[in-house]
């Protein structure tokens, strides 16, 4: 049996999808700075509660990605999507830390489900239209998280109860994605032998097997959602307890982060077009370390200003994220990787998302938020130095024998003919 191709609706009902998966998550990464303030959670705890999410969403995902090779990615959406919005609408209105962290485990594995899913989705459908689309339908997934982000914090600004606020929310985007889901076309699993080009550097080694490039691609994902994570997870945070703004400030904050990154991946498409993909990475690298430059300095700014250089150096630092993704996936969806493949790539590189802000919870009880900052801005230099010969390994037409990196062309290739 092989999988269906997408039916023709389908890229618009992805790219749908990602708008509404952008607005669920923005009730958790908006919310925070709410839950934070209301039961006192601290940097601790809250790096617990990240923590039992990151390890819900590492067990998850590659299991996910089997499920979605035996089944298909539009069933494992079908069940995680409408748990995950009910999950997100329980942790919002609890009263207490202790549940919270508890069911964050829960929510983490349906995040975790979810991003294999929605990867597995979005490679399929840039392969069927011959032409790049990821960065448009994460653009659409950043465009939901600006409008649910700064729905939530206008909300908040005029008063409202974010006990009742953060479970309605959550619940409302928990329906539109769950109707979203059911109008996938459901497969019947992928085929073995269909996985991938037979020269593909992403298909090289045992048909079950991890190969070192499919690790590589992970690591530059990875460094790339360590960024992301910090932004979700703790730029409102950061708002509040180093900035002392008010939590609807903090929700702003994350806003302003999606929304540079929105803008970038409209253009997205275009750009991985007319330049070569290690280029890129290059280039995103540089616009983030500016951006975390910014974060750091904002302390120090004077006052009255500091909420604008941190703003800038939020805005800065999605703009710079904004391909890494895209670029990484689209490359390796060229090469027909199958689901569970590419669920080892998706779990390595979303873990960085997950993992990251934990790590960045420990060193900030230790030596402050501000402080902490640090790890991502460090990340962006080792993503500058590592990821260029990375991503060009996993161009189609690479040579997987060579260690050293491939000459890309100019308009870099993103798909093979369906």
């Amino acid at each position: 049996m092989s999988s269906s191709s997408p039916a023709p609706e389908s890229p618009r009902v992805i790219t749908a999808l990602h708008g509404g998966v952008g607005m669920l998550v923005a009730v958790w990464g908006a919310g925070l700075p709410v839950l934070d303030a209301r039961v006192d959670l601290g940097p601790t705890r809250l790096g617990l509660l990240l923590l039992t999410l990151a390890l819900g969403a590492a067990i998850a995902m590659p299991l996910a990605g089997h499920l979605a090779h035996r089944w298909s990615e539009a069933a494992v959406l079908r069940v995680a999507l409408p748990t995950a919005g009910l999950l997100l609408a329980t942790i919002g209105a609890m009263p207490a830390a202790e549940p919270m962290i508890a069911l964050a485990a829960v929510f983490g594995i349906c995040c975790g489900a979810i991003n294999v899913g929605l990867t597995s989705q979005a490679t399929a459908a840039e392969r069927a239209a011959g032409r790049p689309v990821i960065a448009r339908m994460h653009g659409c997934w950043t465009l939901g998280a600006v409008l649910g982000s700064s729905a939530l914090a206008a909300a908040l600004r005029v008063g409202a109860d974010s006990l009742l606020l953060l479970p309605a929310a959550a619940l409302g985007a928990g329906a539109l994605v769950t109707l979203l889901a059911l109008r996938l076309p459901v497969g019947t699993g992928t085929a073995p032998g269909t996985a991938a080009a037979p020269n593909a550097a992403a298909a090289q080694g045992p048909a079950r097997g991890v190969s070192p490039v499919l690790v590589g691609a992970g690591a530059v994902a990875a460094a790339a959602f360590v960024v992301e994570g910090a932004a979700t997870d703790w730029a409102g945070v950061h708002t509040t307890r180093v900035l002392g703004e008010e939590p609807a400030a903090g929700a702003t904050m994350y806003a302003a982060f999606f929304a540079a990154m929105t803008v970038v991946r409209f253009a997205g498409d275009r750009l991985r077009g007319a330049f070569a993909a290690p280029t890129l990475v290059a280039a995103a690298a540089g616009v983030t370390l500016l951006g975390f430059v910014l974060v750091l300095l904002s302390p120090v700014a004077a006052e009255g200003a500091q909420v604008v250089v941190a703003a800038g150096g939020w805005a800065l630092a999605g703009a710079g994220t904004a391909l890494v993704w895209p670029i990484v996936i689209g490359s390796l969806g060229a090469t027909r990787i199958d689901p569970r493949r590419l669920s080892v790539v998706t779990t390595i590189g979303y873990l960085g998302g997950f993992v990251g802000p934990v790590l960045i919870g420990g060193l900030a009880a230790g030596v402050g938020l501000a402080g902490a900052m640090v790890l991502p801005a460090t990340l962006t230099v080792l993503l500058a130095a590592a990821a260029p010969p990375l991503v060009a390994r996993l161009l189609p037409g690479a040579d997987p024998t060579t260690s050293s990196p491939i000459p890309t062309p100019r308009r870099t290739p993103c798909t093979h003919p369906p």
